[in-house]
């Protein structure tokens, strides 16, 4: 177990170190150059930083593509945005929802142990911007509200409903492409955060409960960290 999960890290870190060097060294020369929607200085249109000029309004989708490594959030929710693009700023608004489903290991004195299946909602609502260096290279952040629940979260035979809600301070490095047609696609190559602040509420709904089943519940919704993730996606249409 140990030799896999050392092979996942070596992996994990490989991937990181190849992002970065693709981010640092192509991007901000790919960032002066035209993009996706025409033909650098002889073409007829302009770079991502005049194309989002030139936009009123966008909309678009946000979401992770590689599961493993990926923002739970934006893989689980695959929120819809609403965004004021600029040459230098865009601001926005994302909000989605969405269910992920996982297994834990539970235990009672009559069965021993036992694998339990557990589905949990999420909710996303953020506040975000981006500020540009160029034309496509962009350091995303944002003001975030997470929502995280458990329903029916059951162990040892006690069966409890969890939420869990948080602020978070998210921010991170990124490219984005906006097209003379219109179309825009961006990677967020890395994004982390800070909790600001976190509440937890724990309901018994049945079974009898005892000291060591509600300090299972607890740690569990305590258990979540900073959401963070890598190879972000969005993707939309700006008018």
């Amino acid at each position: 177990m140990s030799t896999v999960m050392d092979r996942r890290i070596l992996n994990y870190r490989k991937l990181c170190a190849f992002c970065l060097s693709f981010l640092f060294c192509g991007s901000l020369t790919f960032a002066q150059v035209q993009d996706f929607g025409g033909g650098g200085g002889g073409g007829t249109g302009g770079g991502s930083a005049t194309n989002r000029m030139n936009q009123t309004v966008r909309l678009g989708a946000k979401t992770g593509i590689v599961k493993w490594r990926s923002h739970l959030i934006y893989s689980t929710t695959s929120p819809t945005l609403i965004e004021v693009p600029g040459e230098v700023w865009t601001i926005g608004y994302a909000q989605g929802s969405g269910k992920y489903d996982y297994s834990y290991t539970d235990y009672s004195e009559s069965a021993g142990y036992s694998t339990n299946s557990q589905t949990i909602n999420f909710t996303a609502t953020e506040f975000n911007g981006r500020y540009y260096f160029g034309n496509s290279f962009n350091i995303p952040f944002g003001y975030a509200i997470y929502k995280v629940t458990y329903p029916d979260w059951d162990y040892s035979g006690v069966t409890y409903d969890i939420e869990y809600s948080i602020t978070q301070l998210n921010y991170g490095i990124g490219n984005e492409w906006t097209a003379d047609w219109g179309g825009y696609f961006g990677i967020d190559w890395y994004q982390t955060g800070s909790i600001l602040s976190e509440e937890i509420s724990v309901t018994h709904k049945s079974g009898t409960e005892t000291g060591a089943t509600l300090s299972e519940a607890n740690k569990t919704a305590t258990e979540i960290k900073p959401f963070t993730g890598m190879l972000i996606v969005t993707y939309g249409f700006g008018f």
